[in-house]
């Protein structure tokens, strides 16, 4: 079976508990997962967390609307400031305890940060490592997500107290790395044949229709505007949705 079709079959047994659960209201909930940094926890400015507009809460919401039969539940399992290797530790307590229906994972700009080009192989062999684990150890569906862009000049939405500490994020952003952390996603979702909701491509679409996309930082930083996390839902419901 090429890579496509395991990710169409793996999404397919997703979709069947969707109708599984319509069928039977005493099935188990439709159980997502969401593991990543602080963007999957709901961090938007400085200090304030808005867990009505997290991409994963809005996915819920489309989710409903689209099954108004099943039930679905989150687990918000974001950590602030982590990078991969914290989610890998993570991953048995925070994911694979829970047996999801669905795992969403997004990682990259704290690794893009804290690793430099030198670390992007680490990156991409330890998301492998992350994916072949949640697949040996539950029927989940994966979704990878690839980052969001980050800050490429100083803003009035960032901090005071980050004012000092803004260079290290505009040079990941303008000098590729961060790029190179995206494409170690997408090689990733194609060699483990899973789905991919690529969300940096939407901010470079953007950027290159001439949205400066540093403005669709909520801190002005790395952390996506409400509107940004609506637009990675209904990226992630695409995939859920196409057809296979």
């Amino acid at each position: 079976m090429d890579g496509n079709g395991f990710t169409m079959q793996n999404l397919a047994r997703f979709r069947q508990r969707i109708r599984e659960k319509a069928v039977d209201p005493s099935a188990p909930p439709v159980l997502i997962v969401a593991l990543g940094d602080s963007v999957t926890q709901g961090f938007m400015e400085e200090r304030r967390f808005d867990f009505e507009a997290v991409y994963h809460h809005r996915l819920k919401q489309l989710l409903e609307a689209r099954y108004p039969q099943t039930t679905f539940s989150v687990v918000n399992a974001g950590c602030g400031g982590e990078s991969l290797p914290g989610g890998a530790r993570r991953l048995d307590r925070d994911v694979i305890r829970h047996q999801p229906d669905l795992v969403l994972v997004a990682y990259g700009l704290n690794d893009a940060c804290g690793g430099g080009r030198a670390g992007v192989a680490a990156f991409q062999d330890g998301l492998a490592d992350l994916v072949r684990r949640i697949r040996g150890a539950t029927e989940a569906a994966v979704v990878l997500l690839t980052p969001n862009r980050m800050m490429t000049h100083d803003n009035d939405r960032v901090a005071p107290r980050w004012k000092t500490k803004v260079e290290p994020f505009i040079q990941t952003q303008r000098e590729g790395v961060l790029d190179a952390y995206a494409q170690a996603v997408r090689r990733v979702a194609a060699d483990q044949r899973v789905a991919l909701a690529d969300v940096y491509d939407a901010w470079c679409r953007l950027e290159a229709g001439g949205v400066d996309t540093t403005l669709c930082l909520s801190n002005g930083i790395n952390h996506p505007t409400a509107d940004m996390h609506a637009q990675t839902a209904r990226l992630i419901m695409q995939t859920i949705e196409s057809p296979g």
